[in-house]
C-alpha cells in the first residue's frame, strides 16, 4: 500500500522516501528494492526518488548510514547509564540486540553484505569506526581488571560481538527453535546469555 499522499510535503520527500525503503526491506528482500518501487511505495512519480538518490547503491548507503549512526547513539546511552566496564559490556550487548529488534532493516543492511565496496563511502566507514571504538574502548577497559585473561583484546572483543550478533541475527530471522526462546521473553534469554558469558570471563 502506498503512502498517503498527505504524508508527503514539498521538502520531506528524501525523508518519506527513507521510511518507505524501510517498509520494503521490512516486508520482503534487498531484492525488492528499487528506486521504482521505491516511487510506488511513497506514492510520488517515478523521477522523484532521483532527486535524492542517483541510484540504489546511493540510496542502500545512506540507509546503513542512518542505521550505524542510531545503534552508536544507542550504545553511547548504554555506557553512560552503566557503572564499570563489565556492566557498560554487557548494556552494550543489548543495545546490539535491540538495536537488530528495533530497526531491523537497518540492522540487515548494515551486516548483510550489501555494498561490494564500502570502502568507496568514507563517512559510512567513519561512522562505523567510530562503533567500533566504543566497543574497543569498553572491552580495553576490562581487559585492566584482576580476573580478565591474558588474551588479546581483540579476540576478546570478537567473541563478544560473534556471541550478541549470534543471538540477535537467529533470533530476528526465527531460525532458534529452541524452547527456551519461544515467547515473548527473548530479551531476558539474551540479556542472560550476555551476562553469564561477560562475567564468567572477568570476574570471579
Amino acid at each position: 500500500m502506498n503512502i498517503k499522499k498527505s504524508t508527503y510535503h514539498h521538502g520531506n520527500l528524501r525523508e518519506v522516501l527513507i521510511s518507505s525503503a524501510l517498509e520494503i526491506l521490512k516486508e520482503g528482500t534487498l531484492q525488492d528494492l528499487s528506486l521504482r518501487a521505491l516511487a510506488r511505495k511513497a506514492g510520488v512519480s517515478q523521477t522523484a526518488p532521483y532527486r535524492h538518490f542517483e541510484d540504489k547503491e546511493a540510496l542502500i548507503v545512506v540507509l546503513m548510514q542512518e542505521g550505524s549512526s542510531l545503534l552508536q547513539d544507542s550504545m553511547r546511552v548504554a555506557c553512560e547509564s552503566s557503572d564499570g566496564p563489565v556492566d557498560q559490556l554487557i548494556n552494550l550487548g543489548l543495545a546490539y540486540y535491540d538495536f537488530s529488534q528495533q530497526h531491523p532493516a537497518h540492522f540487515r543492511l548494515m551486516f548483510g553484505g550489501s555494498l561490494e565496496c564500502k570502502e568507496k563511502y568514507s563517512e559510512l566507514v567513519e561512522t562505523e569506526q567510530k562503533g567500533g571504538e566504543i566497543v574497543r574502548f569498553v572491552v580495553n577497559e576490562c581487559m585492566k581488571l584482576p580476573h580478565a585473561p591474558e588474551i588479546s583484546p581483540d579476540i576478546v572483543r570478537l567473541t563478544c560481538w560473534s556471541l550478541v550478533h549470534g543471538l540477535a541475527n537467529l533470533i530476528l530471522n526465527d531460525v532458534i527453535q529452541d524452547d527456551i526462546l519461544k515467547g515473548d521473553d527473548k530479551r531476558t534469554v539474551v540479556s542472560q546469555a550476555i551476562s553469564f558469558y561477560t562475567r564468567s570471563m572477568f570476574e570471579k
